[in-house]
């Protein structure tokens, strides 16, 4: 299934999700059709990571989540001892979640929470002492603001979310961050403000999870899009947002499918291969492609990944 696209090597997603070890094999057999080498598994259960390390011990990078609970409460003494172990474990990164909805899964937070707080920079110390990179999840795309979070005192404005992570990387300059989602900032009028972290913060590089949410906005101006991917090729990640558990070829395939009309070829207001649930009662999405180069190509799915990951 990779004979017909313009890149035709190995591909390393840089942003999936793992859980019971019944899911795992069906997940890799999907993946392997699509060309997928290697991959960031965030783990979801013992178990499960257990029986990666065992049964695939080459084909995964694992990355921890850090307990949302603890954080949230500034409570960094025991999400620090658990940075600690995290290597001796077999773990290579770190992974927080701080999509705004974490606040309906959170009770009693401190009502002045922000990810950006001084009591929350012994976490981060803690992550670059130990050589471990954060994959940091902050904010979400501009319509989950527009159809989701409109109640902006529990959620706050996307431009606050974005400012909060933008404090943490002011002050935390030697800690490399992997901020998926092309940094919350696909949308194009973003991409200014995007550039702007790049240019500034060194340390930071960018996935493109995930393939609705890309296709959907980077199609907007392809010209834009193309200049900033060409600009930033070095720093930005292939990756998917996929989870174990979903393991159907349809949900593997509409968004492998997705990404690769994106990067690969020039296609005009193609249909995204699946449902866009925040555009479905507006006129759908559309795929506008960037045809990127076979060199931009070649970091994009695969370079980039893998000198971070497994230098």
């Amino acid at each position: 299934m990779t004979e017909e696209w313009k890149y035709k090597g190995p591909i390393f997603d840089a942003h999936t999700h793992i859980g019971e070890p019944e899911t795992i094999d069906k997940m890799l057999r999907i993946e392997d059709k699509f060309g997928v080498a290697t991959q960031i598994g965030i783990v979801h259960s013992k178990d499960g990571f257990e029986y990666a390390r065992e049964k695939y011990p080459e084909r995964f990078v694992f990355a921890k989540y850090l307990s949302l609970r603890d954080i949230a409460h500034y409570n960094v003494e025991p999400v620090i001892d658990d940075i600690s172990k995290t290597k001796d474990e077999g773990y290579s990164l770190a992974k927080t979640w701080f999509g705004p909805r974490w606040r309906d899964y959170i009770e009693d937070v401190p009502s002045d929470f922000r990810i950006d707080s001084p009591k929350l920079d012994p976490v981060f110390q803690a992550l670059e002492d130990c050589e471990l990179p954060l994959l940091i999840h902050v904010a979400d795309p501009d319509t989950y603001f527009q159809l989701h979070y409109q109640d902006a005192s529990k959620y706050g404005t996307k431009e606050d979310n974005l400012s909060q992570i933008e404090g943490v990387l002011e002050r935390h300059t030697r800690l490399l961050f992997q901020i998926p989602h092309f940094g919350a900032q696909s949308e194009i009028h973003r991409l200014a403000n995007l550039s702007s972290w790049l240019d500034r913060f060194s340390n930071i590089i960018l996935d493109t999870a995930s393939s609705r949410w890309m296709a959907r906005e980077l199609s907007k101006d392809v010209v834009k899009a193309k200049k900033f991917l060409l600009k930033y090729t070095e720093r930005i990640l292939f990756g998917t947002d996929l989870s174990a558990h979903r393991g159907e070829m349809e949900y593997f395939g509409a968004r492998y499918l997705a990404q690769r009309l994106l990067w690969e070829t020039d296609v005009q207001d193609e249909p995204l291969p699946f449902e866009d649930e925040d555009t479905k009662d507006s006129g759908g999405t559309f795929i506008n492609g960037l045809d990127l180069p076979l060199s931009v190509l070649r970091k994009l799915y695969w370079e980039n990944a893998a000198r971070v990951y497994r230098p």
